[in-house]
């Protein structure tokens, strides 16, 4: 394994995607990539019970899903990662290599937030406004985005009627995503990277 390679294992991907009734899953059914804030009309599921799901993910490991009947905010954030989070990571061999990477979401962050990655990962996270910054707008390289996500609404036929169907068919799908799968994701990232640079930073496919 070469150097470049390793620390791409040792990136803590997250994200949260919203799962509502019904089978329809807000993200990624429209992925976008634009060098400025667009102005874009989204379709979005109205007046259906929804569940808000967070994970995080590396070459080995899925961490969550973590469950929210709300939306995502800086005072959800901030306990999430204390009390759920933190309590998994800090028990793994390689902790102290980890890098830590959020999406831009606003509540990712927070000043609160942002304090409390900055003591707990010292200064090795990626996130919008931290130590180093990561597009807003990179769904091609982010890898929950290109590759969790769209499998997860792949597997997620099952229409369930209630809250609680909603939720037991997230968990089981999420918690078995195959770990060959986990690898391969994380081994595309390097020629995402590639193709970016060649690309000039435009908008790739992959």
């Amino acid at each position: 394994m070469t150097i470049g390679q390793k620390v791409f294992e040792n990136i803590l991907c997250s994200d949260e995607a919203v799962f509502h009734i019904g089978g329809f899953v807000s993200r990624p059914n429209c992925h976008y990539w634009v060098a400025h804030d667009p102005e874009v009309t989204v379709e979005k599921m109205q007046n259906r019970p929804k569940v808000t799901v967070w994970c995080e993910m590396t070459a080995t490991r899925v961490i969550g899903p973590y469950l929210l009947r709300d939306t995502m905010n800086a005072g959800r954030c901030l306990p999430m990662l204390e009390d759920y989070v933190w309590p998994i990571v800090s028990g793994w061999e390689n902790n102290e290599e980890l890098v830590f990477m959020h999406d831009g979401a606003p509540p990712h962050f927070a000043l609160s937030v942002c304090a409390w990655l900055d003591q707990t990962f010292l200064g090795c996270w990626l996130v919008r406004r931290g130590p180093h910054e990561w597009s807003a707008r990179r769904p091609d390289l982010t890898s929950c985005d290109f590759f969790l996500w769209g499998w997860a609404k792949e597997e997620y036929r099952a229409k369930p009627r209630t809250m609680e169907q909603l939720e037991d068919r997230i968990r089981n799908v999420i918690t078995n995503v195959p770990h060959d799968f986990l690898q391969t994701t994380v081994d595309s990232i390097p020629g995402r990277l590639r193709k970016l640079v060649d690309a000039a930073g435009a908008y790739i496919e992959f």
